[in-house]
């Protein structure tokens, strides 16, 4: 494990870094060569709150990626269930699927460099990360709703209340 944290690090000094900016949808990137496969960027960004960063392959499906946060190991996306579908870029239908290896980490307020390894590549390949702050990802209830979701059980707890108060009379 340390001496994969070490060659990603290493690798990464030798990519380009680019900037992940949260709740921006997804940011694509490539790796190439038979067997372990840097990606060809780096990702930084600064957050200043929890985030969830997801990492998915796509294009043809079989890549398992080993995702770092500097020199730390976040781990592996999933395995996916085949290896030779193909979806090409359609990124959000490829992390719904188990057919595409995906994986979720939730990142604390900071600031980070992401890399990663390409484990099973197919001679070279794509994928895709993004990062989305936890609190895009809540959608709140309408008051309105929320009072009609309340309403019956509200007019319930009178109804039994009332019926109470006629057997203790």
């Amino acid at each position: 494990m340390f001496l994969l944290g070490a060659l990603a690090l290493g690798l990464s000094a030798l990519s380009s870094a680019a900037t992940l900016t949260a709740d921006a949808g997804w940011k694509e990137f490539t790796f190439g060569g038979p067997g372990i496969a840097s990606w060809k960027d780096t990702y930084s960004f600064n957050i200043n709150q929890a985030s969830t960063l997801t990492v998915t392959d796509a294009f043809l499906s079989g890549d398992i990626f080993h995702v770092f946060s500097g020199a730390a190991s976040l781990g592996f996306t999933s395995l996916p269930t085949s290896f030779t579908s193909q979806i090409l870029n359609d990124y959000d239908a490829a992390a719904a699927s188990s057919k595409w290896s995906t994986g979720m980490w939730t990142l604390l307020a900071g600031s980070y460099t992401i890399s990663g390894i390409a484990i099973v590549p197919f001679q070279n390949g794509r994928g895709a990360l993004r990062l989305d702050t936890i609190a895009s990802q809540v959608s709140a209830v309408p008051i309105p709703a929320a009072a009609l979701l309340f309403a019956p059980a509200l007019l319930g707890f009178m109804g039994l209340r009332r019926k109470a108060k006629n057997i203790i009379a």
